[in-house]
């Protein structure tokens, strides 16, 4: 019952320690009892105490499609808190009670922490500034150097700061070893308190082949991102070792996902962790102005298994690892074997554990990493860096594991896809709980595929062939033909008023469903509907009807005003209870009868709103009996099944795919990317057993089978159980050379079609790779062969002749997956085929198959060469082994790259060649301050230094040349006020104290304190190009030292942008071929200096970086300088100029001028 869930879970939150909300207090129930009252109230600040109400809206729903209206009881409340509860309503819609309150909980401290930032301990920071003046005041002398002395500073830090500070240094030093490692890094939040640590790595630098990026959904350009929260800020893994193990999940979740960019948007991240109990499907965040749509994170296709290993085991699994110092192997091997026994059982020494990771040679060093081999202690070992490098083990190699238990599975047959081990226990989790690749992302990548699949099962059922069954899954089917009931159906208020003789007990509730017959007494179908309402028994309130027909119009147009009476049954028979196989046969045909086209379905999953977390099983078009079927029929099937046709116009086309075979126009073309891995170990072991050396080790033949029987030979091969044609040549599975022999077995017995299916099939043949070896098949000879051994037969094609029927809008013509990985018109050439056995397509000629119908790995195995992909030895680019804190080896086997492959890497400030995660997206600013802002004072740790610049010459820069009479100083301003004046002094402070620790040349900026007459205007200066750069060659030639910058800052910062300009000199214009993100009038083109780019918790520092970085980018043109100038002679922007462009760059790109930005002083 829902209600009685809603009060479980209510009770089941109030009872979780403090912990697992922070800042949450006083949970309990409103007065109207679908309602919840908490208060909020920031756990390490003065804030005041917030009062708020959450309302669901329909409590009937709960908890799967309802909503939370959220308002504040308080009177005041801080306007960031209003603007997050929009975006709290969208992330928790449809979520459980527990992940309201998660939610609520990091939304609000991540709003709250740029205001700390800007409020923390003013009574305690009062006399660090007791020196300066007040906003309005002229005194000079308050901007001595004497104002900057560190020792006047503070009074000494609180124990909460010294907390602090060893946790912001542990974390930089942490994050700097990730980043030194190849992976991206990135944060959200506060560096102090809760924050979201996002680390990632491109698709293409995992060496995964074509064939798995394509069948597991991935992009190369794409990134995996691994999100790290920290509820109470950063812990070490020396930190987290010391807590016990129940405890840890307090400190740290994680989430696996993929993203355009290399860390997602807070939205995003928040979204991430605000559902703990669903499987979750996210194909988009909500809809927010400030999101970056190359900021969205998208589902993983084994999200929920990966998610489950990282935040259940991954933590115990390093323990082990830590005390036994075992390698991941042998960690992993113990933690299985040791599950469930008493501590003081427990082995500590045996050899089996004693193993060694294995990798290929070909296997990228980057996923072969691993920090804790070469770690004497915990306190040398970063817990991101080994987190995404345990990652990347079970990622890349997904289908050694079982995707339940996560325990290796014994296989020497490398499988496409991840499957689950023998274990009935996990076998049943897949099947039944939908632990594994979901239902949603097979509709969402590849819709005919499943079309596919659910129309073989059809058939099968109708034709009373189908053998296995989805057993032991709770299906609930209608008693058809017994123990049905009467009642007065009333079709226009969908109200059924139950007959006398059935009344005598309530016998339906909310959420039952029922199968009404022929209602409308005209035989359109039957009605399958939801009860929604009991309340006024025995009159019962139906939910819109699902209608068993041929099309899934609503069948509103032709209902009659007046009551008839219906027959109808209950789904309350047990599937698993039916005796006979017929009659499970007739209950799964009439399940499938209710479900909609694969298209539609489609279309929902795109259409809803991925904050909803909303599932295909919530929407009311599908009974859970119809959606626990269709997991059932794709989660059965373990071949990877991919379509390479194309459906245009309700025709099929033949695109330029080159996976497509020669001379099949008019089929529709499936190719089994690997069959069942069981089977395919099999085969694959017979050929090295018996023709491991011939030139031709196989052959293609056909075979025809009625569409009835391939729902079976998909998951069990080709087999010759049953006699249907005779078997004129004995015992076997019998093929065809020519495809007119097989298409006439194809043709028989039609049978039944799925009412739904887009497809509506009517033939279907496989082109299936057998042993070469014809003398010993049970016959051959005029085209067919019969062959008994079934270890020699995989199928590879299936061609299925279709007539395309549209319910729902166009088909996509583009295929139905969007994948560059499967776009790949060039071709890979045609696997050899002998003469005298070729096989022939329709129209009697050889056809050719690609190369592609074996895997890149067996075609590496057999030494099969790929035309045009020859592999040459090529030096690997300069990598500075400081940086990366590992050498890696001088000369690997590359393909082939174009001459102009050379980019310009902003993060290593040089010339590298593109290998994607070079050409990547650009490291923000907050990041970067994150990683290069401090130096840990007194530490020597290798791998962890902070990251210099490169050591190419750079320009002769000498501080304190710039003169205070060049420059247009200026006053105070008159709107100054008091907290912006404290919070840029604050700002000014650490940003002298990070250009003290720093040389100059490393940090390529300067900022003169003897040039800063007020806090409201910097005057900065870039220095230092790399002579790589036609910037820094230009200023080198005309012997200008610096870029002066001028940045003004409103009265509201943090809360606004400062505005930055170019003062001088003068750089090329973009229409004329300059770039540089510098505008005509001086302003800088960025969206980081915009409201709709701003964050408050920005540092300075990391501001002048980013802008450093945007000068230095090339992309789409480098930055120049404006010819005819010199160091004695230079001209400069005018303030008006560049206030005009600015605005005119914010309008253009849609970014959002700050509010006060007309009102600073020009």
């Amino acid at each position: 019952m829902p209600r009685k869930d809603f009060l479980r879970d209510l009770e089941r939150a109030r009872a979780s320690p403090p912990a697992s909300f922070p800042g949450l207090r006083d949970i309990k129930l409103g007065d109207d009892d679908e309602s919840i009252c908490f208060s909020f109230s920031s756990p390490s600040h003065s804030d005041p105490t917030l009062e708020f109400q959450a309302v669901i809206s329909d409590l009937s729903e709960y908890p799967k499609s309802h909503e939370y209206l959220i308002f504040s009881m308080s009177s005041t409340v801080p306007p960031a808190v209003v603007d997050v509860l929009d975006t709290i309503r969208l992330a928790v819609a449809g979520a459980p009670v527990h992940d309201l309150f998660t939610t609520v909980s990091d939304a609000f401290g991540s709003v709250l922490s740029a205001a700390q930032e800007l409020l923390r301990g003013e009574e305690d920071q009062h006399s660090d500034y007791e020196s300066l003046p007040d906003a309005g005041s002229d005194s000079e002398a308050a901007w001595e150097d004497d104002a900057f002395d560190e020792d006047q500073q503070f009074f000494g830090p609180t124990h909460q700061e010294m907390k602090q500070m060893k946790q912001s240094k542990c974390l930089k030093s942490d994050l700097r070893a990730v980043k030194a490692a190849g992976f991206k890094v990135g944060y959200l939040g506060s560096l102090t308190g809760l924050i979201f640590l996002s680390i990632s790595c491109r698709i293409a630098k995992l060496g995964l082949s074509d064939e798995a990026m394509q069948a597991w959904g991935v992009d190369p350009s794409q990134y995996l991102v691994l999100l790290m929260r920290f509820p109470h800020g950063y812990v070490s893994i020396s930190y987290v070792l010391e807590i016990e193990a129940a405890k840890r999940t307090h400190l740290v979740q994680m989430h696996v996902g993929l993203c355009a960019s290399y860390k997602p948007s807070m939205e995003a991240a928040v979204q991430a962790f605000s559902h703990t109990t669903d499987n979750a499907l996210r194909q988009e965040p909500p809809v927010c102005e400030s999101d970056d749509r190359h900021q969205k994170l998208l589902p993983l296709f084994i999200e929920t298994p990966l998610d489950a290993l990282l935040n259940e085991r991954f933590l115990k699994i390093v323990e082990i690892r830590h005390k036994l110092a075992l390698s991941w192997s042998g960690a992993e091997l113990f933690f299985n074997n040791v599950q469930g026994m008493i501590q003081t059982a427990v082995p500590t020494e045996s050899d089996i554990y004693m193993v060694q990771d294995g990798w290929g040679a070909s296997v990228p060093e980057i996923v072969q990493a691993d920090q804790l081999r070469a770690a004497s202690s915990a306190d040398q070992v970063s817990l991101p860096l080994i987190t995404m490098q345990f990652l990347l083990r079970h990622f890349v190699k997904c289908t050694e594991f079982c995707l339940v238990c996560h325990c290796k599975m014994d296989m020497n047959f490398e499988a496409l896809k991840p499957y689950v081990c023998s274990k009935p226990l996990c076998l049943y989790q897949y099947m039944a709980l939908g632990i594994g690749h979901s239902v949603e992302w097979e509709i969402l990548q590849q819709p005919f595929v499943v079309d596919l699949l659910i129309s073989f099962t059809y058939a099968s059922a109708a034709a009373n062939t189908l053998e296995d069954f989805p057993e032991g899954l709770g299906v609930m089917v209608p008693k058809i033909g017994e123990g049905s009931y009467k009642g007065n159906l009333h079709p226009s208020n969908l109200q059924l008023l139950i007959s006398t003789d059935s009344q005598h007990e309530q016998f339906l509730r909310p959420g039952s469903w029922i199968q009404i017959m022929d209602p409308e007494n005209d035989c359109t179908g039957d009605w399958h509907c939801r009860v929604q309402n009991t309340s006024n028994w025995p009159l019962v309130d139906l939910c819109t009807p699902i209608v068993a027909q041929d099309s899934q119009s609503e069948p509103a147009a032709k209902h009659n005003a007046e009551g008839r009476v219906v027959q109808f049954v209950v789904y309350d028979d047990n599937f698993d209870h039916l005796k006979e196989d017929q009659d499970k046969r007739r209950a799964i045909k009439n399940i499938l009868d209710t479900l909609p086209d694969v298209m539609a379905m489609k279309s929902f999953l795109e259409s809803i709103p991925a904050s909803s977390r909303r599932l295909l099983a919530s929407w009311d078009r599908i009974t859970p009996s119809a959606f626990d079927v269709l997991r059932w029929i794709v989660a059965s099937n373990r071949s990877c099944i991919m379509q390479d046709s194309e459906i245009s116009d309700k025709k099929v086309a033949r695109s330029k795919n080159s996976n497509l075979i020669s001379g099949m126009d008019g089929y529709l073309q499936f190719r089994f990317a690997q069959g069942a891995p069981d089977k395919e170990e099999k085969f694959f072991r017979a050929i090295m057993t018996n023709v491991p050396t011939s030139q031709y080790p196989t052959l293609y033949a056909w075979h025809g089978s009625p569409i009835f029987n391939w729902h079976g030979i998909i998951r069990e091969g080709l087999m010759y159980k049953k006699v249907s044609n005779g078997r004129a040549h004995g015992d076997g599975v019998y093929m065809a050379q020519n495809f007119t022999t097989s298409l006439t077995y194809s043709s028989q017995g039609h049978g039944s079609q799925w009412p739904n299916s887009l497809l509506h099939m009517t033939t279907a043949l496989s082109l299936n790779e057998v042993l070469n070896m014809p003398k010993k098949f049970q016959y051959h000879g005029s085209g067919v062969y019969v062959v008994q051994n079934l270890e020699w037969i995989q199928t590879r094609y299936l061609f299925v002749n279709c007539r395309p029927q549209n319910t729902t809008g166009d088909f996509p013509s583009s295929g139905p997956l969007e994948s560059k990985a499967q776009k790949a018109p060039k071709s890979l050439g045609f696997w050899p085929q002998q003469q005298a056995s070729m096989a022939h397509g329709p129209a009697g000629l050889p056809i050719d198959i690609p190369m592609t119908a074996l895997n890149q790995r067996r075609r590496q195995a057999l030494g099969l060469a790929i035309p045009g992909q020859e592999s040459i030895e090529q030096p690997q680019p300069a990598v500075d082994t400081k940086k990366r804190g590992r050498k890696r080896k001088s000369v690997t086997k590359v393909a082939p790259k174009p001459a102009d492959s050379r980019v310009y890497d902003v993060d290593e400030g040089r010339y590298v060649e593109d290998d994607w995660d070079n050409a990547s997206v650009a490291t923000m600013a907050e990041d970067l301050a994150a990683l290069f802002s401090d130096t840990e004072d007194g530490v020597a740790d290798t791998g962890k230094k902070k990251k210099t610049m490169p050591t190419t010459p750079v320009t002769d820069f000498e501080p304190g040349k710039l003169t205070e009479s060049s420059l247009k100083l200026l006053d105070p301003p008159s709107y100054a006020t008091t907290t912006a004046t404290k919070s840029l002094q604050q700002h000014l402070l650490q940003t002298l104290k990070v250009q003290e620790r720093n040389a100059s040349d490393e940090l390529g900026w300067y900022i003169d304190p003897q040039l800063i007459n007020n806090p409201y205007q910097w005057i900065v200066e870039l220095h230092s190009f790399d002579l790589t750069l036609p910037l820094g060659q230009d200023l080198q030639k005309a012997r200008i030292q610096s870029i002066v910058l001028e940045m003004r800052f409103p009265k509201d910062f943090p809360m606004s942008p400062p505005f930055v300009r170019v003062v001088r000199p003068r750089l090329l214009e973009f229409n004329h071929g300059g770039g540089g993100h510098v505008t005509q009038g001086g302003a800088l083109c960025m969206e980081l200096l915009t409201n709709s780019g701003w964050l408050p918790s920005c540092s300075i520092e990391g501001v002048l970086v980013s802008i450093r970085i945007a000068l230095c980018s090339t992309e789409p043109k480098p930055a120049r300088l404006l010819s005819g100038q010199t160091g004695q002679n230079v001209m400069e922007y005018s303030v008006h100029d560049a206030v005009n462009a600015y605005v005119r760059a914010c309008h253009a790109h849609g970014w959002q001028v700050p509010k006060e930005f007309h009102s600073m002083a020009w």
